[in-house]
């Protein structure tokens, strides 16, 4: 029996755990804590954004691959000739577009070879206009023998195939080109239009489309170069797809099933499976270019606009693993207002409101709380930063509004000689015990708002010369006295601003996507948490999570499982916490912020 060394020279390596670098795909270890023998496979594709077209668009053509795409035709508002090309980034619109500005046409080809057929006029009227582009220009070619509209292509710019179209009415039809004139040949088993479609002239697949009625359709044909055959259907029906790849290893990406789907399904040359991947943008009318393995989907249309959104399709050996939240241990009293510092497994709770003001400080150890010594002052809406046994606690809300600050050492709170220059509540803090940030609040009187912005030095607080761009309160933040950020908060309109502070001065940035406050804020200034909130001058809780990676805020799919704001957090955007709120909960959540893996594999014997 011939061994693996024979085979390829080496042996296979026991390991105790599993390789994590992407130099592991294609190799085969013993994994000794497991039992078994593993791999990493290089088979899991994902969604990524890619460079907006110049020009938004439904229903235009592509043919290319992944880094050299070509988008022509469409329908902004009517139809355009407008051609674009696509280098791997952006879009760049090419100085000559089609003879005969049309949306809906069949297209085949390289960004620099390709053929664009058939399609729709202003009016909706019908064409068999055939044009060749040779990555400069378009030129008219003999024109497809049935007109019509929703054609789909596959092929090359000198041997491709044309199937299925409106002409009207529903059409089978099928043609062939040779490089210098169509030719009908067998058609379609099922008439439909707007299919997905992929492969080449002698080898292609055409799956979904509309059927007779408007209907989205399910049907799968494959082509041999002769006739069509029925093979097994979409997991749904769906028209207006995206597809690109080959015969035997396609993608359909989006499209219509009744609501716009985001949904990628892909084709191993027997059956269909749904990608755990979806598009970013749910859509229709979308174009696409490439391989199973690397491609590209753009254009298209949603429920209200046509849109511009690209994004890139790339198989790899990575596997992205989702955010998720999950349930921790409650807190011993139950409340809202409060205040946090630490880490998720490391973190304090304190201060807050019951049905009265309090000053219960806890400790959580990653599984539960403990009650310990409690602030010399009970108050509510606090400022907290710190660590879990070395933390602050500065301003809020007793029968006043307050400067008072107190620091922690790990086992009783102790207060500070002076504190904050501006009295508040509602304020937020950043930072350590000896070097700490805080800023905006409620100074409790008209306006009730402030944009000050103090300095501590783990002794004293400083006023900087200049606060926040948007005054506010009920804000959070993340960060260090340095580099921190401030998003959410009241103006007193619900708001969504979000400012970077550089350890002298804030400058405005990209917005939170959802306008909220009374906001749980964690993290670092180029990877921050916002969590929960209130999103409506009347109470309206949150169960929002976002991200911020430095430049912008992305929504994560999950959220809190129990919606409310007024809560504390603590962590890092990777290992975060968030506990108590309103309405009134002791409950505590973790956050696990998104990550990769290796796509493991389990090797066994059959």
């Amino acid at each position: 029996m011939t061994t693996y060394k024979e085979l390829f020279g080496k042996y296979v390596q026991n390991v105790a755990s599993d390789p994590t670098s992407t130099d592991a795909e294609g190799q085969i270890w013993y994994n000794e804590t497991t039992g078994a023998f593993r791999t990493a496979l290089g088979s899991f594709g994902v969604w990524a954004s890619g460079g907006s077209l110049n020009t938004a668009r439904a229903s235009s053509g592509g043919a290319g691959v992944q880094t050299a795409t070509l988008a022509m035709g469409g329908n902004p508002s009517t139809q355009t000739s407008a051609t674009e090309l696509y280098n791997g980034t952006s879009w760049t619109n090419n100085p000559t577009g089609l003879a005969t500005a049309r949306a809906a046409g069949g297209s085949a080809g390289l960004q620099t070879a390709a053929l664009y057929f058939g399609g729709q006029l202003s009016g909706n009227i019908p064409t068999n206009a055939s044009e060749s582009f040779n990555g400069t220009s378009w030129t008219n070619t003999p024109s497809l023998n049935t007109a019509g509209r929703g054609v789909t292509g596959a092929g090359t710019q000198t041997a491709a195939l044309a199937f299925g179209r409106f002409a009207p009415p529903y059409s089978a039809a099928t043609e062939s080109w040779n490089g210098s004139s169509w030719t009908t040949v067998n058609s379609l088993g099922t008439a439909r239009y707007n299919m997905g479609g992929a492969g080449t002239q002698t080898a292609a697949l055409g799956f979904g489309g509309e059927l007779s009625g408007s209907v989205p359709a399910t049907n799968t044909e494959s082509w041999n170069g002769t006739s069509w055959t029925a093979v097994t259907s979409l997991p749904s029906a769906r028209k207006g797809l995206a597809g690109f790849g080959t015969q035997t290893a396609a993608l359909g990406a989006g499209g219509y099933g009744g609501p716009f789907l985001s949904a990628t399904v892909l084709w191993n040359g027997t059956s269909w499976a749904t990608s755990p991947s979806s598009l970013a943008t749910a859509r229709s009318s979308l174009a696409g270019s490439g391989t199973q393995t690397a491609g590209l989907a753009f254009g298209g249309t949603t429920a209200t606009a046509q849109v511009a959104v690209t994004e890139e399709w790339n198989v790899s050996v990575i596997v992205p693993v989702a955010a998720s939240w999950s349930s921790g241990g409650s807190m011993n009293t139950a409340r809202s207002q409060l205040a946090g510092a630490g880490l998720q497994t490391a973190a304090l709770g304190f201060a807050g409101y019951i049905t009265a003001n309090t000053a219960a400080t806890e400790s959580y150890n990653g599984s539960s709380w403990t009650s310990v010594n409690s602030m010399n002052t009970a108050r509510r809406i606090p400022a907290g930063f710190g660590t879990q046994t070395a933390a602050i606690g500065a301003g809020g809300q007793t029968t006043v509004v307050q400067t008072a600050t107190e620091l922690w050492n790990g086992t009783s709170w102790t207060n500070n000689p002076t504190g904050l220059n501006t009295a508040r509540r509602n304020l937020f803090g950043v930072g350590t015990q000896t070097a700490g940030l805080a800023f905006g609040g409620d100074p409790g009187s008209a306006p009730n708002f402030t944009n000050a912005t103090e300095l501590w030095n783990g002794t004293s607080w400083t006023n900087n010369p200049t606060g926040l761009n948007t005054t506010r309160r009920s804000l959070a933040g993340a960060g260090t006295q340095t580099a921190a950020l401030a998003f959410g908060g009241g103006t007193p309109a619900v708001s969504a601003a979000t400012e970077s502070w550089n350890g002298t001065s804030w400058t405005s940035v990209n917005s939170l996507g959802t306008a909220r406050y009374q906001i749980g804020g964690a993290g670092i200034q180029t990877a921050a948490l916002a969590i929960g909130g209130n999103v409506a001058p009347n109470p309206t809780a949150s169960s929002a999570t976002e991200l911020w990676n430095g430049t912008s805020w992305t929504t994560s799919p999950v959220g809190l499982a129990t919606a409310r704001f007024a809560g504390a957090a603590s962590g890092t955007q990777a290992s975060g916490l968030f506990f108590g709120g309103e309405p009134t909960t002791g409950a505590t959540e973790e956050f696990t912020g998104p990550s990769t893996t290796l796509n493991y594999k389990t090797l066994t014997t059959s």
